[in-house]
């Protein structure tokens, strides 16, 4: 898990404390972040959960460490759903290709 021990270390969290408050073994914790284990789905959910960030970012798919909130995916158009998950994924550099572009793309 590529970027669990960044985000604890952001949140201020240390392994003892995410460990026993999710109740999951200490030792648990330190082999995720080294990459000798990996978590089961249910304990992912509840350490992405715990440390309010997404699972993609903890398995380092992007790199921003806050999940869209207030969206209701259910109601948004495929298309911009389509372009959001694109968009997320991208790095810095990248993200501002997208947006020099598509400003572009709008003033034509």
């Amino acid at each position: 898990m590529k970027n669990l021990k960044r985000i604890r270390q952001k949140r201020n969290i240390t392994q003892s404390k995410l460990a026993t408050d999710l109740n999951i073994k200490q030792e648990s914790i330190s082999a995720y972040e080294q990459g000798k284990s990996y978590p089961n789905i249910e304990t992912l959910i509840k350490i992405a959960d715990y440390l309010n960030t997404s699972i993609d970012y903890l398995l380092g798919r992007i790199e921003n460490d806050t999940p869209i909130k207030d969206l209701n995916i259910k109601e948004m158009n495929p298309k911009t759903y389509r372009i959001l998950n694109n968009f997320i994924m991208l790095n810095d550099a990248k993200k501002d290709d997208v947006i020099w572009y598509s400003e572009a793309i709008r003033k034509k």
